[in-house]
Formats: structure tokens, sequence, C-alpha cells
């Protein structure tokens, strides 16, 4: 795995990794015992083959991944086989379907092993037995050549088996003094952790002995704890079944993960949701009827608390690292680079970052396609690079980061940016409509339209038209955002904003106008009243004075076309922005709530400035805004060698 990953981070991913690979070799298995049924009974077993095949090039891949390498090793072999079995270049015979057998077994304990730190050894036999069974060494074989015989396997194997206590360490005998003891007596084949069934742990150790060791030195080995007993002759033979052994009490998967269907959370989601509501009906009905009523209001206050934490515990579960969509990234670039003038580095930060699973599973699509077009489009030839005073290398940074209940996602490239005007034009070429006056959101809005290319003609990584456009309704229907910044000859950076889960948030409820609605909380940093009269205007965006600056704000009711009462005294909502603090103008602010996102799937009604709906208890729907879109484009990056201003 690469080594871009922290040690934290590296062991979340194994154990998904030992998990995923759980399931498959469980499915492994019940496809052979199908093939087997189907062979006695005469019956088809095209179906189990393929399905074996499926299997085993996704243990392969992952292993690859995962850097066990006999693992990878094995599955190829089997590969060659089911392919062979497949293509009807060979039968499936009762012998094949036992070998068949033997190999996943095989697997296992290589992939046993490597969890638990295991010293993995190759059966040289069973690799041969595939090769041999699928007539020949099939297609991509590697000849693994054998190994050389050593001392080792001409002196006697002792094994040593040593578990440390503190009485023992008072003595000053411990793993190191055992180790130097047995190094003494002749070389170490193998040494290895046991875990015991006790939760204890123990060191064995094999040893190739120089000169076998007297009764009173086996006596004096266990005064110090170790238990010392002669085995067998062959040391790979010993080391095999040790490791089987082992394997064979391991499960694959970690002892502290249990793998839940998405959709089981999904549904304890929705009954969590539905008690929230129930919740907010009930406060509402002690508000009315029972406000005198203190103990009552303790209780609700509890209860309130409880379903908060309970929200929040079930969340959590549902968190995954964009680690798991980030990993995959630099396996694509190198597929990409092969054979191509082009060098890029990946480089990912944040990747400890939390995101629901539902969210990462459907982010690996639109990260895809940014990191194809990044290479397709942004990133030049080493020659054109240097020529221009670059590294030959470019760089693809990945970062993301939290911000609130929110996950901000970049996807940044020192290419050759984007051509604004080569854009425009050729938007105009193919029939896109194009704005009078094109900023970065118009350029993006460009790039985004079903069907538009750059290019003529279509390859392996782009110019099909589909993918930006994949991108930005992918976000959209997540209740996110995307921009977008760009600068000819320096790069391009992409920006995706979107919700840490989908199903609560913690809201403040707003009236404007005679409608009410609720703004994310985790989108406002304060809220403050401002003097109708401080009113400014600076190129067509209204400002007001705050801390020590100016602050742009938008009118809630002007964006909605609703008729707002006229005040003195203004409230606004201070939002954060990937571009700077705006304010949002609102009649009232009336209290903060736990609200159930209800999310509007028909296209039809789905408005800018609207992430979905929600209810507070007493059956009226209200509107969930969504204030990035809100505010979009009412802070704008000052031109090159301009002043900073509001446009």
């Amino acid at each position: 795995m690469s080594s871009d990953f922290s040690p934290e981070l590296r062991k979340e991913l194994l154990d998904d990794f030992y998990a995923e690979c759980d399931e498959q070799l469980t499915s492994i298995r019940a496809q052979l015992t199908a093939a087997e049924k189907a062979l006695e009974s005469g019956g088809a077993t095209a179906g189990a083959i393929e399905s074996l095949f499926r299997l085993v090039h996704s243990v392969k891949g992952n292993a690859a991944i995962a850097g066990v390498k006999l693992a990878e090793q094995l599955a190829h072999r089997m590969e060659d086989l089911l392919r062979a079995i497949s293509k009807q270049q060979v039968a499936l015979t009762s012998e094949r379907l036992a070998l068949l057998i033997d190999a996943e077994q095989g697997l296992e304990r290589l992939i046993g092993s490597h969890r638990a730190g295991q010293p993995l050894v190759e059966d040289r036999g069973l690799i041969e037995a595939l090769q041999e069974a699928a007539g020949g060494k099939g297609a991509g074989a590697v000849e693994t050549p054998a190994p050389e015989k050593g001392a080792a396997e001409e002196q006697e194997l002792w094994r040593f088996v040593f578990a440390p206590s503190a009485e023992l360490d008072a003595r000053g005998v411990n793993v190191t003094s055992v180790r130097a003891r047995i190094v003494a007596l002749g070389e170490i084949v193998s040494s290895t952790p046991v875990v015991r069934p006790n939760g204890t742990i123990a060191f064995v150790f094999s040893v190739a002995v120089r000169a076998t060791p007297s009764e009173a030195d086996v006596t004096a080995w266990q005064a110090d704890g170790v238990q010392a007993e002669r085995v067998v002759s062959d040391p790979a033979k010993s080391a095999r079944q040790e490791t089987a052994e082992r394997s064979e009490i391991l499960p694959l998967t970690p002892s502290h993960m249990v793998r839940v269907d998405l959709a089981r959370l999904d549904e304890l989601m929705r009954i969590t949701g539905e008690m929230v509501i129930q919740r907010s009906r009930l406060a509402d009905r002690i508000r009315q009827n029972f406000e005198e009523d203190e103990k009552l209001k303790e209780v609700d206050a509890g209860l309130a608390r409880s379903l908060r934490e309970m929200r929040r515990a079930i969340a959590r579960v549902r968190l995954v690292p964009v680690g798991e969509v980030f990993n995959r990234i630099p396996f694509v670039i190198r597929d990409l680079a092969e054979g191509s003038d082009k060098k890029v580095k990946v480089v990912l930060e944040g990747h400890q970052t939390e995101i629901d699973k539902y969210l990462a599973e459907r982010l690996k699509e639109p990260l895809l396609h940014l990191v194809r077009n990044a290479f397709s489009h942004g990133v030049e030839p080493a020659e054109r690079r240097e020529a221009a005073g670059k590294p030959a290398e470019a760089t693809l940074t990945l970062r993301a980061v939290s911000r609130g209940e929110s996950v901000v996602i970049h996807v940044r490239d020192d290419g050759e940016g984007i051509d604004a005007e080569a854009v425009v034009k050729r938007a105009k070429a193919v029939g896109v409509a194009v704005a009078a006056s094109v900023d970065a959101a118009g350029l993006l809005a460009i790039l985004c339209s079903p069907g538009f290319s750059t290019r003529d003609e279509a390859d392996r990584t782009a110019g099909r038209g589909v993918g930006m456009s994949v991108v930005a309704d992918t976000v959209r229907e997540l209740g996110g955002t995307l921009s977008m910044e760009t600068t000819l000859g320096v790069g391009t950076e992409f920006t995706l904003r979107l919700p840490l889960t989908l199903s609560i948030v913690d809201a403040i409820i707003v009236t404007v106008g005679p409608e009410t609605c609720a703004v994310p909380q985790s989108a406002v940093d304060e809220i403050v009243q401002v003097p109708a009269s401080e009113r400014r205007s600076i190129r067509g965006t209204e400002v007001v004075p705050y801390r020590g600056g100016l602050l742009p704000f938008r009118r809630l009711a002007k964006a909605f076309q609703l008729q707002a009462a006229e005040t003195e005294l203004w409230t606004l909502l201070v939002l954060s922005s990937e571009r700077g603090a705006v304010g949002l103008v609102v009649d009232r602010v009336v209290t903060r709530r736990e609200v159930v996102v209800r999310p509007l799937e028909d296209p039809l009604v789905r408005v800018e400035g609207i992430a979905g709906a929600t209810e507070l208890g007493d059956g009226r729907p209200i509107l969930i805004l969504d204030p990035n879109a809100l505010t979009n484009g009412v802070v704008r990056p000052p031109a090159a060698g301009a002043e900073p201003a509001f446009t």
C-alpha cells in the first residue's frame, strides 16, 4: 500500500481489505460448493465458474493493492485455471475442483497470516499443480525460482515457545534475552507472536540448531519459561504447517469490526428521524399546554439530549475516512500515465477526514472524472512543462477538510489551466448557451453542460462530453455545491462542498415575510443585527459594516420575491463561504431545532437555493435553504492586479 498513508489510515484500510476478503472468500466457498453439486449431478457449471472467476479476480486486485504478493500470485494461478475451464480448454473434473478448493484454503491461510503479522509461506506445490491443471504455465505467468537449499534444511529443527510474564521480566528474562540465547544455538527459521485463547501472547521460534540441546539444557530453558522440543527436519514444511495451524483459528475479519448492510443503517436513521419529529411535536404540546410544568420540561430536555446523542452515534457508525475513495486515485493515474509522455505525482491530504458511507460511494465516479480530466486537459507533457520552467513531473493534489457538518474536497493540478476564450468559442460553435460576461462560475457552467467537450475525438481518458456533467449532477443530488478556480498557465482547482450526512441536521429556524425556513447551523458563523441606514452599495453589491470591514449580503425576501416588512434594524445570518463571509437578511430568527432532511428528488420542483424540506412537528412542511447556492456570486475574487472590490 502507498507510503503516503498514515499508520492509522493504513490500519483502517487494511481492516477493510481483510473484511472484504472474508466476504469474497465466503462467496468463493459457496460457488465451489455449487460447482461440486452440479458436477456430481451432471448439471451446468458455467454460472458457478463465471462467478468464481469474478470473485478470484477481485481478491487478486485487492491483494495487489494491499501488498500481499503471494496471495496475488495464488489468485492469479486460480484465474488461469478458471479461464481455461470457462473457455473449455480443459474440463472441470473432481480433481481440478479439489485443487481449486485447496487454493481457496491457501488464500485464506495467506491473508490470515498477513493480518496476524505472521510470515507468509509460498506453497510451490500448489502453484505448480494449478499451472499444470490449466494446461501450462498460464498467460502472464512469472517463473518463480526454486529456493536454494541452505544449512537450515540439513540441521535439526527445534521449536522454542516463550510466554513473557512479570515475574520473568523481573529476573531479566524477556523476548530480547531469549532471542539472544536462541541465536547462540543456531539459525532462527521463523519468529512469530501468537495470541493464545486466554488472551496472553507467546513467541514461537523455529530454530535450525547446530548441536542437539541436552536434557540439562532443556530443563534450564523450562526454568526460564521457555518450552523447547524437537520437531521435524524440514524447516519449510514445519513453517508451512505452523502457518496453516495458526490461520485456522484466526478469522480474516478483525474482531472489532462488524460488516453491516448500509440499508440497515438507513433504516435506523429513518426511525431516528421519525423520533425527532415526534419529539418536536411533544415539545410544541408542552409549550402550549404545560408551560408551567418544570418537571415535564426537564424530561423533554433529557429526551432531546438522548435523541441528539443517538443521532450522532448512528451518524458516526456511517462515517468512513475519505481515504477510502482517495486511495484508488494513485492507481488510476499510474494506469493513465503508462505509455504517455506525462509524469504526474499524486498528493493526498486529509484522507482521515470522515464522510458518510453513502456519500463516499457516490463520490467515486465524480472524483474519477475530475482526475481523468485533470490528467487529460490540465497536465502538460513533461517536455512542454520543462520548456515553460515547470518541473517535468506535474502534481495532482486531492485534499479533504471538515467544515462543521460539511466536508470540502479540493482537486487541484498545476497544469496549464483553462483557456476561457477557447472554451467560450467552442461552446458557441457547438450551440451551448453562453452569457455575455463569463466569470469562473459561468465557465464552470459551460464545462458542465451535457455533451460539451473541448475535443472533437474521444480517447480513453476524456472527450466524451459526459464527465463534468456527471460531476455537477451528482454533487447537486447530494445537496452539495461545485466551484472552480483556474489560472492560465498555473493550474485549476475544483472544490466540492458536501454535507457530512444527509439525514438529520441542526438548523436555525427563520422567517421571511409569511414563510418559515430552516438554515443549516453548520453554515452560520454568527447572527448580527445592523441598522438599515448603514447599508451601502458597491458596484451593484449591497454591503454593511462588519468587524472593521464590509460584509456583502443578500436579502432572502428579494431572492424568493417575497414581501418583507420594512424595519430599521436588520437581522443578518453571517454565513461562511469559500470566498469569505457573506450575510443573509431575514425577518426574524425563531429558534434552533434538529430537523429531518427530506431531499427534493423530483427535478421539476428543484429550485436553486433550496436543499430540501422538513417539518417542525405541526405537520406543516418548511423549506431547508442551501446557503451556498443563495450566496453564490455575492462575493467574487478581485481580478489580477485590481484592488479588492465587490462586483
